[in-house]
């Protein structure tokens, strides 16, 4: 791998990494390490420069066993997708990038195959670990958060810290 071939960003202050479930335990454990990526010849950890989980953010978009026809039909895309990440167990962590020195790169090849055309850097990458400190896990609720304080209220939405 060339750090020279990958253009340097400067992320957004969070950005989100994807994994399994089954995952959870060591991250929350060692933090989110670098693991080796044959397309980029090299150990990396890759997120998502933006705030709110799509249907493109990997892994789940490659996923052999993710089941895409919908047995449930719901009124918008946002509840479906949400049924779909609670049923079939993605955890999202967020990174505060302000947290850790890492430098970050646009992820070239994700970029190509997904967002062809698009300059804004939706997937990016680092070539190093992320350590616990750094991140924490965010998931999806069933029903927004509302909270009260001396006449005032915040809604929180259905993607928050578990």
């Amino acid at each position: 791998m060339e750090k020279q071939s990958y253009k340097k960003i400067t992320p957004l202050r969070y950005v989100y990494h994807v994994s399994y479930a089954f995952c959870r335990e060591g991250i929350e454990k060692n933090g989110l390490l670098a693991a080796y990526s044959n397309i980029n010849k090299s150990y990396c950890v890759f997120s998502h420069n933006a705030g709110y989980p799509s249907m493109r953010w990997y892994p789940f978009c490659f996923d052999d066993s993710f089941y895409w026809k919908a047995a449930a039909k719901f009124d918008s895309r946002e509840y479906e997708f949400m049924y779909f990440m609670m049923k079939y167990g993605y955890d999202f962590w967020q990174i505060d990038t302000r947290k850790i020195d890492n430098e970050w790169f646009i992820d070239k090849y994700g970029m190509q195959d997904f967002y062809d055309g698009i300059s804004y850097p939706f997937l990016i990458v680092t070539f190093d670990s992320i350590p616990r400190k750094a991140i924490r896990r965010f998931n999806f609720h069933e029903t927004p958060k509302v909270l009260k304080r001396e006449g005032v209220a915040h809604v929180e939405g259905y993607f928050r810290a578990a």
